[in-house]
């Protein structure tokens, strides 16, 4: 009995580490193409400029990445440059990367107060942290953007997901927790159910036991709603406020996620949605790729790498 529940809480573990790091592989990044960029209403090409000046009228633009593609981080990066041209100090960055308990350390790091070396160590960066989220952090640090550090602590995820209950996550961290939480919609149920039935075809060969679908979904819905809550309580403190939030697809794509969580909680506010789509360019063309996921999000970025 007792091998069994170890098993299960490792398997718990696991999945919620695989899908928050969306399966993160070794990427040649120096041999990847560009991100091609489509905007979804007409299949056509656009360039970063040229999407962002169109985004204008969105309070709320989220880029969903694949965490190990390098040419999405360089996109996402170009993407705030613009952003901030368009914006100045009404732009504010929030990032799924960073978790809430640290939201005064990124404070302290972007005013000056502690060194780098002190940030990295109390802030708990995720392994690709260099070369994927550095350059957006410091482009903020030097510009006085606001960064939202608004997902839900990992160890509150995976405490909610092996004890099925709020009463599993210890007792100094439930004042991270959102006031609103619920499963999202049964379209954002189904792909997540999708996922966990595929693990066992990917690398780690993973089972998930059918009765840890719905916890694992529900420690996943935490981490949207989190997020939700951080962004829409900044914009409703700062109304003139536009936020860029860069997160892994899943939480994204389709509107799902975090994003039909934010807008039930704004229902006012515009959200656009910049989804990624791997596609091989042997087989197929950015625009064919494109044509196939136009529902993914209002602009799409086409990259080679991801696997």
């Amino acid at each position: 009995m007792w091998e069994t529940k170890s098993v299960l809480v490792k398997l718990v573990v696991l999945a919620v580490v695989l899908l928050s790091f969306t399966l993160l592989s070794a990427v040649n990044a120096a041999a990847a193409e560009p991100v091609v960029l489509f905007r979804s209403s007409n299949v056509q090409p656009v360039t970063v400029p040229e999407m962002t000046r169109e985004l204008q009228p969105y309070q709320v633009v989220v880029f969903g990445e694949f965490h190990d593609s390098q040419p999405i981080h360089d996109a996402e990066y170009a993407v705030l440059k613009e952003l901030y041209k368009l914006h100045g100090d009404k732009l504010v960055l929030s990032m799924e990367m960073f978790e809430r308990d640290v939201q005064p350390v990124m404070n302290d790091y972007l005013a000056g107060k502690i060194s780098e070396e002190d940030f990295l160590k109390q802030s708990r960066p995720w392994p690709q942290y260099q070369t994927a989220y550095r350059p957006l952090v410091e482009f903020a640090k030097i510009h006085g953007i606001p960064v939202l550090t608004g997902n839900i602590p990992r160890r509150m995820a995976s405490a909610y997901a092996k004890s099925r209950s709020l009463d599993g996550i210890a007792e100094a961290d439930k004042g991270y927790l959102p006031a609103v939480h619920k499963a999202g919609s049964e379209a954002y149920r189904e792909k997540f159910a999708a996922v966990m039935a595929g693990m066992k075809n990917t690398p780690s060969g993973m089972t998930v036991p059918p009765q840890m679908v719905q916890p694992m979904f529900m420690a996943q819905c935490l981490k949207d709603d989190a997020m939700a809550e951080s962004i829409a309580n900044y914009v409703t403190a700062h109304p003139d406020a536009v936020v860029y939030h860069v997160v892994g697809n899943f939480h994204s794509e389709g509107h799902l996620g975090l994003v039909e969580k934010l807008q039930e909680l704004k229902p006012a506010v515009k959200v656009a949605v910049i989804n990624p789509v791997h596609y091989d360019a042997k087989a197929e063309t950015a625009a064919d790729a494109a044509a196939a996921h136009r529902q993914g999000g209002e602009y799409l970025a086409l990259e080679t790498a991801h696997q």
